[in-house]
């Protein structure tokens, strides 16, 4: 279950154990720099927290600037990388500017040199289902890599 963490009038996140992602929402419509902030914000939540997954539900958000995403593929989302995030699932508004502003920004993290997977999707559902299969998947590999190491393939007596 979600365990809350920090609000603001434009924002909340929370911890989902679940899937072992962090769930942020914006509530409100940033400014660049409130957009800004709010992302180091989750930066450093998290940071604290190692999780392997990011949902952002941005569907109130109906823009961005230009500028701030600029920012967010070259300046945090490497961070975030670094930060432990494999993937990030971004929900959006069902239409086809967030539609189009979504596959732009996909094709940017795709190009770029350190970015967790991504996943657009207008269905809070969908971006849920996503994290938690690569949480399964991430998991099970990392379960076979701990079965492999504790085997005694050879033995020098």
């Amino acid at each position: 279950m979600p365990s809350p963490h920090g609000t603001s009038r434009l924002y909340s996140m929370e911890v989902d154990a679940e899937i072992n992602a962090v769930r942020f929402r914006w509530t409100g419509q940033p400014t660049g720099e409130e957009f800004r902030y709010g992302a180091n914000q989750l930066l450093e939540f998290v940071r604290s927290r190692a999780v392997a997954g990011l949902i952002v539900d941005a569907r109130n958000v109906t823009a961005h600037q230009r500028s701030s995403i600029e920012w967010l593929v070259r300046e945090w989302m490497p961070k975030v990388a670094a930060a432990g995030v494999e993937y990030v699932a971004v929900v959006h508004e069902d239409d086809l500017i967030a539609r189009t502003e979504m596959e732009a920004l996909n094709e940017r993290f795709r190009q770029a040199e350190t970015a967790p997977l991504f996943f657009p999707t207008d269905a809070p559902a969908d971006a849920r289902e996503w994290i938690a299969e690569r949480d399964r998947s991430t998991t099970s590999l990392y379960h076979i890599g701990q079965y492999l190491s504790s085997l005694q393939l050879f033995s020098f007596s």
